[in-house]
């Protein structure tokens, strides 16, 4: 079975989760949104995928999942539409930059037994967890 994911945001960390997405043996990249053109169509041309509207993406049956790699303050509602619409849901961090907010679309994503995953991804960083094991043995 191959896993098919719609990555919304072709900048920086879209890029990024794109090439990962292309290394992953069963997976592949079938669509991509953003607003600039020549972002999207980078990715395009890298991974074949083609390129949509969020709300083609979301209606898809075929896309299985999808990344959010858009700007902070489209994160929550995007996710909402996403869990809506049965799709698997990875989102760069942070939700929302309101803690409310943040609160309401988790009660989405809960009502709709959406699978969400939020990439905190410094969380194992071994620097955090050095500093973090220092906190714990009252060093600082």
């Amino acid at each position: 079975m191959t896993i098919s994911f719609g990555l919304l945001g072709a900048g920086r960390i879209g890029k990024t989760h794109a090439t990962a997405i292309l290394g992953i043996p069963g997976t592949k990249l079938a669509a991509v949104y953003d607003p600039i053109d020549a972002a999207a169509d980078h990715i395009v041309k890298m991974s074949g995928a083609r390129r949509a509207s969020v709300e083609e993406i979301l209606a898809d049956k075929s896309i299985d999942a999808v990344l959010i790699c858009t700007p902070t303050d489209m994160h929550a509602d995007q996710i909402e539409l996403a869990a809506k619409a049965g799709k698997a849901i990875f989102c760069e961090k942070p939700v929302d930059l309101s803690a409310d907010r943040v609160r309401a679309c988790l009660k989405t994503v809960d009502a709709t037994k959406a699978k969400l995953m939020i990439g905190f991804n410094r969380r194992f960083d071994t620097n955090f967890a050095a500093a973090r094991a220092r906190i714990d043995a009252g060093d600082i």
